[in-house]
């Protein structure tokens, strides 16, 4: 397996990830699923598999904050779930998070790290609204998390990081923008700016300090292929600092790990 995958490599990796899905929920015994949609190609894509797998077994959460997310994100995520014929709801997080702020008025949002505590708390709402929907209706939680935000940490743990199978899990990010064309989604959202939606304007390669496409070539060198600092700082074309503090960024966010079974497409 390369970083580019080959049309054969495409069709493997949609055929797994359908037949993945299909038989946990089998084993499971549960009813069906639930994906939540945000716009992007992440969730884009475990939708248009989990109905290639599941038909009307599939329900889509729509979860927007008011104020934040972009109402283009919010228009994809319905489009796509009309397209599909699946079954969705929109519920909106705003009243959730003034609930919060209520029963814990400390945060006042003027630093950095009252920035990233109150930001975090977003995806957890989502991820308790996401299990509410899933108990009442016996449904599985499908992850959208791909393999550069899983060994970058870039998730929140018990947040977005909080689900039951990760049907993308094994898949570098431009690996999944790959495989978005290949079944035919959208190209206007798989060329999207990514977004986890924490703040107005927030991207994840702001963030991340560079873009996926560097990421991936880092990451991919670096764990996939196993090759040293300096190996990977000359195969990826970056310097070998920039290599240092992804390894270091790897290590620091080890201890958030994931409980949900990742589907491994190319072991």
């Amino acid at each position: 397996m390369v970083l580019k995958l080959s049309r054969k490599e495409l069709r493997h990796s949609r055929d797994k990830i359908t037949d993945f899905i299909s038989a946990y929920l089998s084993d499971s015994g549960l009813k069906g699923a639930l994906v939540a949609l945000s716009g992007g190609v992440d969730s884009a894509i475990v939708a248009k598999l989990a109905h290639e797998a599941l038909g009307n077994r599939l329900y889509a959460l729509i979860l927007p904050e008011e104020g934040v997310s972009d109402p283009c994100d919010l228009e994809d995520a319905r489009r796509l779930a009309e397209r599909l014929g699946i079954g969705y709801e929109i519920i909106g997080i705003s009243p959730a998070l003034e609930g919060i702020n209520m029963c814990y008025p400390g945060i006042a949002h003027d630093n950095e790290n009252e920035k990233i505590a109150w930001a975090n708390v977003k995806p957890r709402i989502r991820m308790i609204i996401n299990y509410i929907a899933a108990n009442l209706s016996g449904r599985l939680v499908l992850g959208t998390g791909n393999k550069t935000e899983i060994l970058l940490g870039y998730y929140t743990k018990h947040g977005d990081g909080g689900v039951d199978i990760l049907p993308i899990g094994d898949l570098y990010k431009t690996q999944v923008r790959q495989l978005a064309m290949y079944v035919g989604v959208d190209k206007a959202i798989v060329d999207k700016t990514s977004s986890a939606g924490l703040w107005a304007g927030q991207t994840d390669e702001d963030e991340l300090g560079a873009s996926y496409e560097i990421l991936d070539k880092v990451l991919y060198n670096l764990i996939s292929e196993k090759r040293s600092t300096e190996e990977t700082a000359k195969a990826s074309d970056v310097s070998m600092d920039f290599v240092r503090k992804i390894s270091a960024r790897i290590k620091e966010n080890a201890h958030k790990g994931s409980s949900s079974p990742i589907l491994r497409l190319f072991d």
